[in-house]
């Protein structure tokens, strides 16, 4: 069901997108915004971005999440080895970020181009009329804020250690590629304006029959398997395909959420805008789906469900472990056409050959202590975070992996699945974000409420974290369950960064990072 969103006879996803305007020949009818858009979403899953680097790769790495004391046929990547010490000049580490850097400005720029255009459009350019122009310009506005975001979420200072410098452009406009550069908070409120925009111009499409139904399940978002008594349920090859598939596109949820994210990093310059990020956090899971005539109704995002791998030993067993049902953004990728499953497997191989060269993303879970709670009780044996979520090569020792990324050898389908979605965005964090404000709010017994039934679902049902009665205690709780859910997926070095709290360093002391471990430098080009 997955070639339905992504490939067709207009063949969407092989668009190049390299910030140069084809305007003349792309937008002279739907089908040509629907290239560009789908183009500039396959852009975002190259290595560059949040294929690898942004993903599980260098930006995790920065967080010390992973060993960085392993054989030299454990870690042949001298870009890891480098990052994992946050050498930002090292000669093999500068290019890859200024790679990523530059790679996602020429995103930005094909972003731009599209929201010139369909800006401008009438609405009977597009086969659906005005809801198709206006979920189009939206999800273009929300790229546009994503990736600008995460370039300041990187090479800015966060905001609680806000210099008042400039770091970033925010770039508005096309062919433009260079910009002024504007502090932190400059960037941050032209971010939020985007997804506010953004998040009224996809209403009309995703709270209509149809879009209510692509939203339903993680199984609608994702596999395009719709539930029973929505709109379009057995009826799928029926249906315009660039309205499904809603998981890999900016849906209303999707930016609802990452304004909640936006507004919460926001939130060290004015503690009301934690209130702001709880209250657009629970929106999302309170959401409700419902058919045409409100008799059917689900809710997408307000449960957990883990039982496709809490059970299972063996990772090729295993099912769900991308866990769509809380997932409420993932970029795809078909990495069999992309020949990208050599390169992941680099890291997550099932069995450690010799000779070879590998490139782990081995988990330091005794260095940082991810499996002990603060007090020091070790949950390891109990949460499925560790227990299933983690897997040793075969014939390694004292390794530990993402089964996240595990490529699997028999169920290819599974495989695909799984892997060819890259999450950017989960509930769990709306999660977080719920409890942090609650806890800001000395509501620390609701805050703890949250954290532990999060905790109960992830196996821990023996062991509830005790409250805390101050903002310390708890953000070191929150801290360690943010260590937990976000293995190998790109968001712990900014958690670490917003919060500036202390990371523990490889000789077991603890410090907050210093400016010149979290702020990576512009590219030199950027400077003249």
């Amino acid at each position: 069901m997955l070639s339905l969103v992504f490939g067709s006879c207009n063949d969407w996803l092989t668009v190049p997108v390299d910030g140069k305007s084809t305007s003349t020949e792309l937008y002279t009818g739907s089908d040509g915004y629907r290239s560009s858009l789908n183009g500039i979403y396959k852009g975002l899953a190259v290595d560059e971005l949040y294929g690898l680097q942004l993903q599980y790769g260098v930006i995790d790495f920065f967080s010390n999440q992973y060993r960085n004391d392993l054989r030299e046929d454990e870690q042949s990547s001298t870009i890891f080895i480098a990052a994992g010490k946050r050498e930002f000049k090292n000669v093999a580490l500068q290019p890859v970020l200024n790679s990523m850097w530059m790679t996602a400005y020429n995103r930005i720029a094909a972003a731009n181009d599209l929201i010139d255009n369909v800006s401008k459009a009438s609405d009977s350019k597009f086969r659906q009329g005005e809801m198709e122009r206006k979920v189009i310009y939206g999800e273009a506005l929300a790229i546009r804020a994503l990736l600008h975001f995460d370039m300041l979420r990187l090479f800015a200072p966060a905001p609680v250690n806000d210099d008042g410098q400039a770091y970033i452009p925010y770039i508005t406009t096309f062919p433009e590629v260079l910009g002024a550069h504007v502090p932190v908070k400059v960037s941050l409120d032209m971010v939020i304006k985007d997804l506010e925009d953004a998040r009224e111009l996809v209403k009309l499409y995703d709270f209509s029959p149809l879009g209510m139904s692509a939203n339903a399940s993680g199984k609608a978002r994702f596999y395009n398997n719709l539930e029973y008594g929505m709109e379009g349920y057995g009826k799928t090859e029926d249906l315009d395909e660039f309205f499904l598939g809603r998981g890999y596109r900016f849906s209303y949820w999707a930016i609802t959420g990452l304004l909640a994210r936006a507004y919460q990093y926001k939130a060290a310059y004015d503690a009301s805008f934690y209130e702001k990020a709880k209250i657009l956090a629970q929106e999302v899971l309170d959401a409700k789906c419902t058919d045409a005539k409100g008799g059917t109704s689900y809710s997408p995002f307000k449960n957990e469900d883990f039982n496709g791998f809490a059970y299972a030993q063996d990772p090729e067993q295993m099912r769900d472990v991308r866990m769509v049902g809380n997932l409420l953004l993932g970029i795809y990728r078909d990495n069999e056409a992309e020949a990208k499953l050599s390169g992941i497997e680099a890291s997550f191989p099932r069995e450690k050959k010799s000779p070879a060269q590998y490139s782990f993303c081995a988990v330091d879970v005794d260095g940082q202590d991810i499996f002990k709670t603060a007090g020091g009780v070790d949950e390891s044996k109990d949460d499925i975070r560790c227990l299933r979520l983690l897997y040793k090569p075969i014939n390694s020792y004292n390794i530990l992996l993402s089964t996240k990324w595990y490529v699997k050898t028999r169920d290819t389908d599974e495989r695909k699945r799984t892997l060819n979605i890259f999450p950017i965005l989960r509930t769990s964090e709306m999660r977080f974000i719920i409890a942090e404000a609650l806890a800001r709010n000395k509501e620390y017994d609701k805050a703890y409420e949250i954290l532990n039934e999060m905790r109960r679902n992830r196996g821990l049902r023996n062991g509830d974290l005790p409250t805390q009665a101050s903002l310390d205690g708890f953000l070191k709780d929150l801290v360690r369950e943010g260590q937990r859910e976000w293995i190998s997926e790109g968001q712990l070095f900014y958690l670490y960064k917003r919060l500036n709290f202390e990371v523990k360093r490889d000789d077991g002391t603890k410090a907050p990072f210093k400016k010149e471990e979290c702020v990576v430098p512009l590219p030199i080009e950027e400077l003249r």
